[in-house]
């Protein structure tokens, strides 16, 4: 086994700090390894509940109850979208004589029913909240509707191969996270993984592109099985990974790389031609030292994985 140049850590995209866990992240070990809810807390709707369906919190969804639930850039809400447009306390609904109710609460941007400036109104099934440059929508049951949206958020948030965020949403999870430490509106720093397969084309010559996603889909397995319950874990294109950490220290970042290299390694794939050996290279990288946004991380990463491959493959890299 070849010796690791480096090591990195892990992120945790979270979304409303209430948010109902979905059967996605209920199974995150055996099913999906996500950080925003999907839009499936069940097979069926069967409760009032909120779901959004525009904005960086897509496809995040709050079950109504007896409790009031407020919405707003606040982290104290119980719905917290961390965007300019939303006021700190925007809008809340609550529960009163067996029908949910919307007010807003001196919003700047003012709440938007189906489109038209609301004050106070009592929500009926489908009806769209507009809360700044987010839309959220209010659901009674299983309905049609209801069903439509989420296969749509589905569709738009994961990659169908792997369940991970597909390439857009990840991007846009960490603009978001670097965004708010930029504005010292999150305290902490935020820690990158970009992994790729050693000599995937091969395997794709060789065997076939349908046994090449299984290989992808093996290796998948395993960087969900050895990742943090808290990482938030995408897709970026081809045979290409990446796993964001957030509060993790850089050394944390480094050892889990290190981890999940050896793990892949580990692990022969299960494929229909029989077991297929697979390797990965990773390069880490990490806010702080001239590093900030999510394009600085990304590029960072992308630099020590090449250095990774230059390496010799099967390796970890983490400095320049």
């Amino acid at each position: 086994m070849a010796e690791s140049i480096g090591a990195c850590a892990t992120i945790g995209l979270l979304p409303g700090n209430n948010a109902v866990p979905s059967s996605r992240d209920q199974n995150f070990k055996t099913d999906r390894q996500t950080m925003a809810e999907s839009t499936r807390a069940d097979d069926k709707v069967s409760h009032p509940r909120l779901i959004v369906v525009s904005g960086v919190l897509l496809g995040t969804q709050i079950e109504l109850g007896e409790e009031p639930v407020t919405i707003g850039r606040s982290g104290d809400c119980t719905l917290a979208i961390p965007h300019p447009s939303v006021s700190r306390q925007h809008c809340r609904v609550w529960r009163e004589d067996g029908r949910y109710l919307i007010e807003d609460m001196g919003s700047t941007n003012r709440t938007y029913l189906n489109g038209k400036p609301v004050a106070r109104t009592e929500l009926r099934d489908g009806d769209q909240i507009g809360v700044g440059n987010n839309a959220i929508k209010y659901f009674i049951g299983a309905s049609m509707e209801a069903e439509y949206h989420r296969d749509l958020i589905d569709l738009a948030i994961y990659d169908s191969l792997t369940g991970f965020y597909n390439r857009r949403h990840f991007r846009a999870l960490l603009d978001e996270e670097t965004e708010k430490i930029a504005n010292a509106e999150s305290a902490g720093s935020i820690c990158l993984l970009m992994i790729d397969l050693d000599h995937f084309k091969a395997v794709n010559d060789r065997y076939g592109h349908m046994i090449g996603d299984q290989v992808l889909g093996g290796v998948a397995h395993v960087l969900r099985e050895h990742s943090p319950a808290d990482a938030a874990i995408g897709r970026l294109g081809g045979e290409e990974f990446a796993v964001a950490l957030l509060g993790s220290t850089f050394a944390e970042a480094v050892e889990l790389a290190e981890a999940l290299r050896a793990a892949v390694a580990a692990t022969p794939l299960e494929t229909r031609e029989g077991r297929v050996a697979a390797t990965v290279s990773i390069g880490v990288s990490g806010t702080g030292g001239g590093v900030h946004g999510a394009a600085d991380l990304l590029r960072s990463a992308d630099v020590r994985l090449y250095r990774a491959k230059q390496a010799g493959r099967n390796h970890v890299c983490s400095t320049d």
